[in-house]
C-alpha cells in the first residue's frame, strides 16, 4: 500500500518539466492569487488614489488569522484537491494501470485504501502551498497591517486546519465514487464541482423548506433532510468561516433556532463530519469496485 502511495505521489510531483498534476494545479493557485493580490495592490496604489481620490483599503476580514485563511482557502482549495484526484483516478483507468497493479502486487481493499490515504496527503499538500501563499500575500490583502483584532492560540489554528483538512479530503474521497461509478469525465468533474459548490445540502434544505408547502408530504422526513445538509463537508468548510472560535465556543448559533436538524458542538461535529465522509466514501468505493470490474 506504501509503495503505491509512493507512486501516486511521484507521479503528480513529476519536476521535469513541471508536467505533475501537483505542479500544474500549484502554478493555477498561485496565478488565481497573484492576480487578486496585484488588483488589490493596485487599488491601494498612489496612482489608483490619483485616478479616484482613494483607495479600497483592507478587502479581507481581520476578525482573526484562521478568518483570513477561511477567506482565503475556501473555495479554491478543496476544489483543486477534488479536481487532481479526479484527474489522477480517470487517468489511471485510462492507461490501464490499475489492472496492471491489482495484478500484480494489490488486492481491491489495499488498492482503495491507498487512494484513500493519497487523497488525504495530497489534501495536506495542497492546503500547505496554499497556506504560505496566502501567508506571504497578508500584508498587501491587509494593506500594510496585518493585525487582527482576535488573538487566537494553538487550539482555535490547530483545530481550524484539522476540520479543513478532514473535510477538503472527504471531498475528493467522495470524487473517488462518481470516478469508480461513472468512470465518464465531463459526470465526475460537474459532480464534483456541485460537491464542492455545497449545491447538495442546498438542495436537500431546500427540500426540508418546502416540506411546510408543496412538498407537504415530505414534512415527516424534514429533520432527516436538514440533517444530512448539516453534516456534508462542504457545510463543514462553510462553518469553518467563523474562524478558529468553532472550536471553543459551542453557543455560536451557526445552525439557527428554527432548525429540525440533529447537531452537536460545531468543533466536533466539523471534524466528525469529515471522518464520517472519508469513511463512507471508502466503503462506497470498495463496493462499486466489487461490483464492478476494474
Amino acid at each position: 500500500m506504501l509503495n503505491l502511495i509512493k507512486s501516486d505521489l511521484y507521479r503528480i510531483t513529476r519536476p521535469r518539466g513541471l508536467r505533475g498534476s501537483f505542479w500544474q494545479y500549484g502554478i493555477a493557485i498561485l496565478a488565481a492569487y497573484g492576480i487578486v493580490m496585484a488588483l488589490v495592490a493596485f487599488a491601494n496604489s498612489p496612482m489608483f488614489h490619483d485616478m479616484t481620490g482613494g483607495t479600497i483599503g483592507n478587502v479581507v476580514t481581520k476578525t482573526s488569522l484562521t478568518v483570513y485563511f477561511a477567506d482565503m482557502l475556501n473555495g479554491l482549495v478543496p476544489l483543486c484537491v477534488a479536481f487532481m484526484v479526479v484527474e489522477h483516478s480517470l487517468a489511471e483507468f485510462k492507461g490501464g494501470y490499475i489492472k496492471s497493479v491489482l495484478s500484480a502486487r494489490a488486492g481491491r481493499l489495499s488498492y482503495i485504501v491507498g487512494k484513500l490515504l493519497f487523497a488525504g496527503v495530497l489534501s495536506a499538500l495542497v492546503i500547505l502551498f496554499a497556506t504560505v501563499v496566502v501567508l506571504a500575500f497578508l500584508p498587501i490583502m491587509t494593506a500594510g497591517h496585518p493585525e487582527f483584532a482576535v488573538s487566537e492560540g494553538p487550539v482555535e489554528v490547530i483545530g481550524w486546519f484539522v476540520g479543513f483538512w478532514l473535510n477538503t479530503w472527504a471531498l475528493s474521497a467522495c470524487s473517488l465514487i462518481l470516478v469508480y461509478a461513472t468512470r465518464v469525465s465531463p459526470v465526475s468533474y460537474i459532480g464534483v464541482f456541485c460537491f464542492a459548490a455545497s449545491m447538495v445540502p442546498q438542495t436537500l434544505m431546500g427540500l426540508a423548506y418546502s416540506t411546510g408547502g408543496i412538498l407537504s408530504a415530505l414534512q415527516p422526513i424534514r429533520p432527516v433532510l436538514e440533517t444530512l445538509a448539516a453534516w456534508m463537508p462542504s457545510t463543514a468548510l462553510n462553518n469553518l468561516s467563523q474562524g478558529g472560535q468553532l472550536f471553543l465556543n459551542a453557543s455560536l448559533g451557526i445552525w439557527g433556532e428554527a432548525g429540525y436538524a440533529f447537531t452537536i458542538a460545531p468543533g466536533i461535529q466539523t471534524v466528525l463530519t469529515g471522518i464520517i465522509w472519508i469513511v463512507l466514501a471508502g466503503a462506497v468505493v470498495l463496493l462499486i469496485s466489487r461490483k464492478r470490474d476494474i
